[in-house]
């Protein structure tokens, strides 16, 4: 199925969670994550039972450390 990840069009398989979503872009460390589906931000305790579906828009943003 399609959906679109950081404005990219992105194949994913059905019954993919943001979990495994994210870990697949982002790798093991997950902190300063944020993700937000079809403009709903996603707490990080519900990645695992949040199921990307069809056509959803997902926004994942790293915080980075800067001055």
């Amino acid at each position: 199925m399609e959906i679109t990840y950081n404005d990219q069009i992105q194949e994913v398989k059905e019954e993919t969670s943001v979990l495994d979503f994210v870990f697949s872009q982002i790798g093991e460390k997950q902190n300063g994550i944020a993700v937000a589906i079809n403009d709903s931000i996603v707490p990080k305790s519900e990645w695992a039972m949040t199921y990307l579906k069809a056509n959803d828009n997902l926004l994942i943003i790293k915080a980075t450390q800067g001055g």
